[in-house]
């Protein structure tokens, strides 16, 4: 038995020998039926800056009985601090390209040594800093992503691919950069779902918001994703907290 198998139901920290990225990966139920000629669907979670990955257990547990795998990174900022009194917008692009670097470096190691897991067509699931080094990471690596999950990124331009499969779920307290969410035009071109829920916070959407908050939010990503009763990568409504 691989040393990934019996250590993944618990998490652990994957250091890259291109870099120091820790991460945790948390698999799902079935774990063992995984195997290179029959692969398990992989999502790499990138969390808001000041938070870590495992302040999205919601999403992470959500994803894990959806049959994912996910890698959660711990931090999206690198280690940099983001300094109030200047322009957030450049600060906030440039954290997000050294991310996209790290998210490649974890992948390209990990896909070597783990080729149970389909490594080519990735789940990206972001929350603010860490959406939008997810969208930097479609941008980056084209070719790798088939699904973009965004929770209320604003700073990077977000895919518009007809390969590229975005939902983006925005909340009532912040307002994107401009050109970072598709126009009306672009959304039908290429199927992008935007979900506004009338009443939520940029920062509630983690483990902290409420449990009404996060249950919109896995019923949009339920819904995006597929399950039995929907067609695939339907987009739920817009919905409203109470």
């Amino acid at each position: 038995m691989s040393p990934l198998f019996a250590l993944l139901p618990l998490s652990f920290a994957l250091s890259t020998a291109m870099a120091a990225v820790p991460v945790d990966i948390h698999a799902p139920a079935g774990i063992q039926a995984c195997t290179p000629a029959k692969q398990c669907p992989i999502a790499i979670l990138s969390p808001g800056y000041g938070l870590a990955g495992s302040d999205y257990s919601f999403v992470t547990q959500h994803l894990n009985r959806m049959g994912y795998l996910v890698v959660a990174l711990r931090d999206s900022a690198g280690g940099a601090i983001l300094d109030r009194d200047a322009p957030v917008s450049p600060q906030v692009q440039t954290m997000a390209r050294v991310t996209s670097q790290s998210i490649s470096a974890v992948i390209d190691e990990a896909a070597v040594r783990y080729p149970q897991f389909d490594w080519q067509h990735l789940l990206l699931v972001g929350h603010s800093l860490g959406g939008d080094s997810s969208a930097q990471f479609a941008a980056d690596n084209a070719n790798r992503v088939s699904i973009l999950i965004s929770l209320d990124s604003r700073r990077v331009t977000l895919p518009r691919s007809a390969n590229i499969h975005v939902l983006t779920i925005r909340a009532s307290d912040t307002t994107a950069d401009p050109g970072v969410l598709p126009n009306p035009e672009e959304r039908s071109r290429y199927g992008t779902c935007v979900v506004h829920i009338e009443g939520s916070r940029h920062n509630d959407m983690q483990d902290g918001g409420s449990e009404q908050l996060k249950a919109r939010i896995t019923s949009a990503i339920d819904t995006f994703l597929a399950p039995a009763l929907h067609p695939k990568y339907a987009c739920d409504r817009d919905s409203r907290l109470e």
